[in-house]
């Protein structure tokens, strides 16, 4: 992918206040090259918020975040997506009129050649669908195809929020399974509510509770873990 794609990415006590209110405190994280992790926690948590820090949406109060060594502080966002830390949202942002790899060709902007744009359809599963319009996919494709388009940039560094919002049992299943399938190409950090779909990722979990980090390891024993159970995941 980029240069730094062999780059590890660390969060040093990594604080967000908005006034008087503290929406991350004191949070360290370090995600190696590669690896998948995915980010829970109640409504609040601040999972977005640290999100909004890692690609330059919002400024850190205090602490530090780096990629493979070089501080993002005060970087634009711009600049840090330029570094290959790409986000994709929620809702899925397309170009409705163009077709399928025309989005991923816009997406590529000068590194789009065919061959890129044809190994981004085939990550995605979209390649029975290069030639069809955006705005004909149903919802789920369009969120594969969104994250098709963060991908089609290079990046380092995929950072996606809540991927399964509105997909079906089958298209979540899915997207766990083509997650799966970027291991070791892009690091990639998902916060997501779905726990049948972060059981299916099998990844590093971490859980967030009132803006600090709880809890941290695979997800099955995350879900065992009493404390997480009474704040989040609630009783058996």
């Amino acid at each position: 992918m980029t240069a730094l794609m062999n780059a590890e990415l660390r969060l040093d006590q990594v604080c967000r206040s908005f006034g008087t209110y503290k929406a991350v405190t004191d949070v360290s994280l370090t995600v190696n090259a590669g690896e998948l992790v995915c980010i829970i926690g109640p409504n609040g948590a601040g999972k977005s918020t640290l999100l909004n820090m890692m690609c330059g949406t919002l400024p850190l109060s205090s602490g530090r975040i780096t990629l493979g060594g070089m501080s993002l502080d005060g970087l634009s966002r711009d600049r840090i997506a330029h570094l290959g830390v790409a986000r994709k949202f929620q809702v899925p942002t397309v170009f409705e009129s163009l077709t399928v790899t025309d989005n991923l060709r816009v997406a590529a902007g000068k590194t789009g050649d065919a061959g890129w744009l044809a190994e981004v359809l085939t990550m995605v599963n979209l390649s029975a669908d290069a030639d069809l319009k955006a705005g004909n996919l149903p919802h789920g494709k369009k969120q594969w195809l969104e994250i098709g388009m963060a991908l089609a940039m290079r990046p380092s560094i995929l950072l996606l929020d809540e991927p399964t919002a509105g997909l079906s049992v089958d298209e979540t299943l899915a997207t766990a399974n083509l997650l799966k399938g970027l291991a070791g190409r892009v690091t990639v950090i998902v916060i997501e509510h779905d726990m049948g779909f972060v059981r299916d990722l099998g990844a590093r979990t971490v859980v967030l509770h009132h803006g600090q980090i709880i809890a941290s390891g695979p997800f099955s024993a995350i879900e065992e873990d009493d404390t997480v159970r009474d704040i989040y995941l609630g009783r058996r």
